[in-house]
């Protein structure tokens, strides 16, 4: 009796995880047409692999050092997706403003500092100077721990005298910023409203 009901259960699993897979399409990270509950948007081609890693800009003594990580198959409550996240650590005039690295290693999903997976193959979107329609860049979003502000970075990969390096454009997510007489100045975010074609070196 025991190994009739062991068999069963084991059925029963086989069957619902078997279910499960069917109810779970996979498809392409850029489709989002309609996006499909319980889909599985995969990096089918690896086109975030080449964004991983510690990456640093400097300008002078201010400096931006990115760690981004490729996490796969990420539940966001809708649907899965294959996601690059990350962290950094911002000095500005020889002061550090804002380190949140340590938190590279926590399993936060979508909630890290800095997240996304929006791949364009134009320059319709923020581009830097020398894009090149048909290259691959990838949109992210840094979130201002300081301000409560978020930025828009779009990537690009790039070798520069023999370096793996990323360019990019930020941008202010706000949108529209829009006053009248006697409002107070809008807090601006702790890394400006725009920085334009930053040169991140591989670590």
């Amino acid at each position: 009796m025991k190994h009739i009901i062991k068999i069963i259960t084991i059925l029963i699993l086989t069957f619902s995880f078997l279910n499960c897979k069917a109810q779970s399409p996979i498809l392409p990270l850029d489709d989002w047409d309609y996006e499909q509950e319980n889909a599985y948007y995969k990096d089918l081609n690896n086109e975030l692999n080449s964004f991983e890693g510690t990456w640093l800009y400097t300008d002078g003594n201010t400096s931006l050092k990115i760690v981004l990580e490729k996490r796969l198959m990420q539940f966001n409550g809708d649907y899965y997706t294959d996601l690059i996240v990350g962290e950094y650590q911002y000095i500005k005039n020889g002061i550090e403003k804002i380190n949140t690295l340590n938190q590279i290693n926590q399993d936060l999903g979508e909630n890290h500092n800095i997240e996304g997976n929006f791949i364009y193959n134009n320059c319709n979107i923020l581009p830097v100077e020398d894009c090149v329609d048909g290259e691959i860049r990838l949109k992210l979003f840094i979130d201002d721990i300081l301000t409560d502000k978020g930025l828009n970075i779009i990537l690009h990969n790039r070798i520069i005298n023999g370096q793996e390096a990323l360019k990019a454009n930020m941008l202010s997510s706000g949108g529209m910023i829009t006053s009248h007489p006697g409002d107070p100045e809008p807090t601006e975010p702790t890394m400006g409203w725009q920085t334009e074609n930053m040169v991140f070196i591989k670590q």
